[in-house]
């Protein structure tokens, strides 16, 4: 897939990111942070072990953390990029898992369907409500849309044509249900939902408010297409391990 990059976008993770991005450097060379205006001390944490850091000066949402990042590992000349959340819920030994089925015209996700046991109930059930209905404004099953942990190709949002900004966490839907139309497949590689040993800290998906912006996002979707009869058959008929693989690597 030719050179690869590592994109983690953060906000107030001063206390994992340090520890995540050495461990990534296992799997990665380069590795790209976006502090989201970060309150702590997450940039300079992350400024000391060499990584390019872009800074926003206010918190502007994970999706345009992402777009930004992804921006500029297009300008770097990557041709792939890893995204990780910077919480520690990622296995980053999966990382060369995701990469060898990667491609310039598909997506690969981490997908926690295989494992769900320590997934919190409420979580669980809110993943398969925004599975359902992302899926069929894609027109397609996808079993997990809400795992961070993937591998977009590069020239990803000029390829796609996705909007240059999108606060909250729009994006991750969004690119997924734009990448299916356009007839790229969408490739998920099973990973375990992994939730560290630490004190929880405050989530900052907001319930109302980014559940609103992704409802909006997806029945805008759904009413320019006249609300796809023929994808939800496809969606109703699919299990929702329809898109995994099983094979450790590539064939």
């Amino acid at each position: 897939m030719g050179r690869c990059v590592a994109l983690i976008p953060a906000y107030n993770e001063a206390a994992t990111i340090a520890d995540l991005i050495r461990r990534v450097r296992a799997q990665l060379a380069e590795v790209i942070v976006v502090d989201d205006g970060s309150h702590d001390a997450t940039a300079a944490e992350a400024g000391r072990l060499d990584v390019q850091l872009i800074r926003h000066a206010e918190n502007a949402g994970k999706g345009t953390s992402l777009i930004d990042g992804l921006a500029a590992a297009r300008t770097a000349g990557f041709d792939a990029v890893v995204t990780l959340d910077a919480d520690g819920q990622h296995r980053t030994r999966d990382i060369p898992r995701l990469l060898s089925w990667a491609a310039p015209d598909m997506l690969v996700l981490g997908s926690r369907v295989h494992d769900t046991a320590e997934m919190p109930r409420a979580r669980r059930i809110a993943n398969r409500i925004a599975g359902f209905f992302i899926s069929w404004a894609a027109g397609q099953r996808i079993g997990d849309t809400q795992c961070g942990l993937r591998v977009y190709p590069g020239g990803l949002v000029d390829r796609l044509d996705l909007p240059a900004r999108r606060s909250g966490f729009v994006f991750e839907s969004e690119v997924l249900i734009e990448a299916a139309r356009r007839g790229w497949r969408i490739v998920e590689v099973p990973v375990p939902a992994v939730y560290p040993a630490r004190p929880p800290r405050h989530s900052y998906y907001r319930p109302l408010a980014d559940t609103l912006a992704i409802t909006a996002m997806v029945t805008g979707k759904l009413l320019a297409r006249g609300f796809d009869p023929a994808g939800l058959v496809r969606v109703l008929r699919a299990d929702r391990r329809h898109g995994t693989v099983d094979a450790e690597h590539r064939p």
